[in-house]
């Protein structure tokens, strides 16, 4: 970070590659009247509903606002930025919803927590009961017993099997198994649009390689990486920073490969989340065992190249990623 100049304000200081664009439109919202317009044309907003303009005099009503003049000015500071001005009034651009979804998506309609509570999945390490946790905006799913795949380290507690972003507005009113496929599914997404190209958060180009531990213990979770593999697909969006990393063995990294749906498929083994008799949401993949059927080799170092294989009785299928965690070669065994 440079020093700020003398002649600079705090945000102009500390913009750097979010450039001057982004310090114009944060400065933006900088009063309490604005943010108000926003949130009240949100509540005014009704999905599937044609027009959903809000008139001056209704907005201005809404927000409470008695001077005309002042209202005006901080409702012309926020078009073309997070609010569209149409011919029947005013209405949220697709930011300004953004923002205002990010706000009770992060927020949610009340604090949220939950305390260690066992679900019924089996630890793909040693076997042993899980349970999970939420906190600081993400899912942790633990093992009861083992170190987990990440050790103890600052970022996870021990014993945890995986942490996934969760909204508090997700959280309420889901049983801790449900809470646990809806974290799957969104890290599933998250995955699958990073593996195209597309980052989630901004809709910007993603960067994506095969990381490898160079010094990394045999047996347990590694000392350097504090992983428990050596190879790692990761995963960052130059624009918006948002970023991710998986283990290539993982069934949502490849998963969706069609060679893969089609390996399965033509064996009987679904692939998607549904309910069974007793109305138990089935999570995707539960006749796919992580630690007997997938796996992956680290087969050229220079660049990286990592074969994944997946099983299912007698066949096997094998998916060849690039650096740039590309499949580029496919092959099957009967």
């Amino acid at each position: 970070m440079s020093k700020a100049n003398a002649t600079e304000t705090p945000l102009d200081a500390v913009a750097g590659a979010a450039g001057p664009r982004a310090t114009e439109v944060f400065s933006v919202l900088g009063h309490d009247t604005r943010l108000a317009i926003l949130l009240a044309l949100w509540e005014a907003y009704e999905p599937f509903t044609a027009d959903n303009a809000v008139s001056f005099a209704e907005l201005r009503k809404h927000v409470g606002m008695r001077d005309g003049s002042q209202f005006n000015y901080h409702l012309k500071q926020l078009v073309d930025y997070f609010v569209r001005q149409t011919d029947d009034g005013y209405e949220l651009r697709r930011a300004g919803h953004r923002l205002v979804q990010t706000v009770i998506a992060g927020t949610g309609l009340e604090d949220v927590a939950l305390a260690p509570t066992e679900v019924e999945r089996a630890c793909p390490v040693c076997g042993a009961p899980t349970a999970i946790t939420y906190r600081d905006e993400m899912l942790v799913h633990v093992c009861t017993e083992c170190e987990g795949r990440f050790g103890d380290r600052e970022q996870f507690r021990g014993g945890t099997l995986s942490a996934a972003g969760l909204d508090p507005a997700g959280v309420p009113d889901r049983s801790p198994e449900e809470l646990l496929n809806a974290a799957s599914i969104r890290g599933t997404w998250n995955t699958q649009s990073r593996i195209e190209g597309v980052c989630t958060g901004c809709s910007g180009p993603i960067d994506s390689w095969l990381h490898v531990c160079d010094d990394h213990a045999a047996e347990g979770v590694c000392p350097t990486c504090e992983r428990r593999y050596a190879v790692m697909a990761r995963f960052r969006c130059p624009v918006c920073k948002a970023s991710g990393e998986i283990v290539p063995s993982c069934s949502w990294l490849v998963m969706h490969h069609p060679a893969v749906v089609a390996f399965y498929y033509d064996r009987g083994v679904p692939l998607q989340y549904e309910d069974d008799d007793s109305g138990s949401f089935q999570p995707r993949y539960r006749d796919v065992d992580p630690k007997e059927d997938i796996d992956y080799e680290l087969i050229a170092e220079d660049p990286p190249r990592v074969r994944v294989t997946f099983r299912h009785e007698d066949a096997e299928l094998q998916l060849t990623l690039d650096e740039d965690v590309n499949v580029i070669d496919v092959g099957v065994k009967d």
